[in-house]
């Protein structure tokens, strides 16, 4: 059995959550792929969560929270970069830091450490993704190890295991999405008569609304999916100032409804679509009306769909996909998983 080092950047819900499924995981992953992941160290802000060998979650939290007073396993101002630095090439980094939009930090100053020092990546979080990630295309090439970012492209919906595997050799000429599920609940409590600001409530109320939304509900969140799944799959670098932005604030719920009895839904849509003669896309997310025979017409709640649109496979749909920690999770295990498992 092969053992793998692995070292997770940022212990939120989707670390926690990776670290759960890990341990949840470790006997099937040994007995189905021969893999062995152990959790060498994980980093916050402050320090790394260390002890030279193997951590089990409850040196790092205790009743759900993290703990840091009193730990003989924590080290505050140990960077993540010189844990790594530590380590034989082949390790794992697991990239699940707080996103900044503008700058990509920590996680950019993680990634690009992990590759020049032949470790693989993998990243829920899009901020380093958004900002640098032809970069860091470039670096994980030039080191002979792989970037994947399943859990920053609608988590658990595999958009970029379709779009650049199973449409290999298809042209794409077209990307269709409902990319976020906070938004997406909103709107179908909304077509059943809540108002904006009841459904955001609910939303909030259950868990799959943060208390500050405006990521979500301002499209920003799947305007960052939709940049990053036409980047990977077209193999361009348009940046997020190339995808003009529009969130479902404001939306009233007669309009929802008026466009239910008319047969249609309202979606907060992201699209990819080519320009003329080969010239750049456009890359766009704004509330849409779309017909009942549209096929992402019924994905509801806070599900997720993608429609590609291809040359010589059609119209290729896939919907669903957890839009909880638990899912993203998920996500980044499978890229491990796909990076060193044996080939077959």
């Amino acid at each position: 059995m092969r053992q793998i080092p692995l070292v997770v950047t940022g212990f939120g819900h989707v670390g926690r959550a990776f670290v759960s499924l890990l341990r949840e995981k470790r006997e099937d992953l040994e007995r189905r792929y021969g893999l062995g992941f152990q959790v060498l160290a994980v980093a916050r802000t402050e320090g790394c969560f260390y002890t030279g060998g193997p951590l089990d979650v409850r040196q790092v939290s205790r009743g759900g929270y993290v703990w840091t007073d009193g730990n003989p396993c924590w080290h505050k101002g140990l960077a993540v970069t010189e844990i790594i630095g530590r380590q034989d090439p082949g390790g794992g980094l697991v990239e699940c830091t707080r996103s900044n939009l503008e700058t990509g930090e920590p996680g950019l100053s993680y990634i690009s450490a992990a590759l020049a020092a032949g470790w693989h990546a993998v990243a829920a979080s899009k901020g380093a993704l958004v900002v640098g990630l032809p970069k860091l295309k470039a670096a994980a090439a030039e080191n002979g190890t792989f970037l994947k970012f399943s859990g920053a492209a609608a988590a658990a919906l595999p958009t970029l295991d379709v779009g650049i595997f199973s449409l290999a050799g298809t042209r794409i000429e077209g990307i269709q999405g409902i990319l976020n599920g906070t938004s997406n609940f909103i709107l179908t409590r909304m077509s059943e008569g809540l108002a904006y600001d009841e459904a955001l409530k609910e939303a909030q109320d259950r868990g799959i609304a943060e208390a500050d939304p405006v990521h979500d509900v301002g499209g920003w969140d799947s305007a960052c999916k939709i940049l990053l799944i036409t980047n990977a799959c077209l193999d361009t670098a348009y940046v997020l100032k190339d995808v003009h932005v529009t969130g479902i604030t404001g939306l009233g719920p007669d309009f929802i409804r008026s466009a239910g009895r008319e047969g249609r839904s309202v979606k907060l849509l992201a699209t990819a679509a080519p320009g003329r003669q080969g010239g750049r896309w456009s890359l766009d997310v704004r509330p849409s009306l779309i017909e009942a025979s549209h096929p992402l017409a019924h994905v509801n709640g806070t599900e997720k769909g993608i429609t590609f649109l291809t040359d010589s496979m059609g119209s290729v749909t896939l919907t669903g996909g957890r839009s909880n920690p638990r899912g993203a999770a998920a996500a980044l295990l499978k890229d491990l998983i796909n990076i060193f498992r044996p080939p077959f």
